[in-house]
């Protein structure tokens, strides 16, 4: 386990799991629940939880190394595809977890940037993961403490009015996520999209993440296109 900051760690599993970025898995824990998590790695599997409610509290307080735990997939039709050429990775909050996977399969980490952005400093997440990685980091925090003073998609703006970008890859909270599309139709970039929704089964059949028509667990949870305009 990697404690990443003072309500998220990673846990590392002892297996790899044959999966594509922006794929997630169902981890279930007995007399408890069960709830949906993007994949970190997956050689070897590993996942990262943030303390957001009592499930989550449960994995980072109770779980500890050499614990068994309980999975299902991986789960999603909808995953991250490389495009050729500069790419921009934009995460908000957890939205890193995703990325961060996508990111150890890219070709050209030269070509990709990254946009990190949070709360606060302490709230920063894979920052370090990224640069180890080879990708510049740009950081945005709302308050100041940290890089930009601002949102990600201030930062995300300033590069698409100066650069030729052929991809923006995001993942984080709706509102970000949705003024993203926004830029990049604006600016006639291609995007692509990972959601997040209310999972029950994630495979479809309970249709508790249907947003506009589409369901996030098989549909995506990566889309090309803002469900607005699905």
């Amino acid at each position: 386990m990697i404690k990443e900051n003072s309500h998220t760690r990673t846990f590392i599993t002892d297996i790899n799991l044959p999966a594509m970025p922006g794929q997630f898995v169902m981890i279930w824990l007995p007399r408890q629940a069960e709830k949906p998590f993007s994949l970190t790695t997956t050689h070897p599997f590993s996942f990262t939880v943030m303390t957001v409610g009592p499930f989550t509290k449960i994995l980072n307080t109770a779980l500890q190394s050499g614990d068994r735990i309980w999975y299902r997939g991986p789960f999603g039709r909808g995953t991250y595809t490389p495009v050729p050429g500069k790419t921009i990775l934009v995460s908000g909050g957890c939205g890193c977890v995703p990325l961060y996977c996508l990111a150890q399969t890219l070709k050209s980490k030269t070509s990709t940037r990254v946009i990190i952005g949070a709360k606060t400093k302490t709230e920063l997440l894979f920052v370090n993961r990224f640069r180890r990685l080879g990708l510049k980091t740009v950081i945005t925090t709302d308050d100041g403490t940290a890089g930009l003073k601002g949102f990600t998609t201030n930062a995300l703006e300033a590069i698409l009015k100066t650069e030729k970008i052929a991809c923006v890859y995001g993942c984080g909270p709706d509102p970000m996520l949705k003024t993203i599309a926004d830029l990049c139709r604006a600016h006639h970039v291609r995007y692509q999209l990972s959601l997040e929704a209310l999972m029950k089964c994630g495979f479809g059949i309970c249709g508790s993440c249907s947003r506009k028509g589409k369901l996030v667990c098989l549909d995506g949870p990566v889309f090309t296109r803002w469900p607005d305009t699905l």
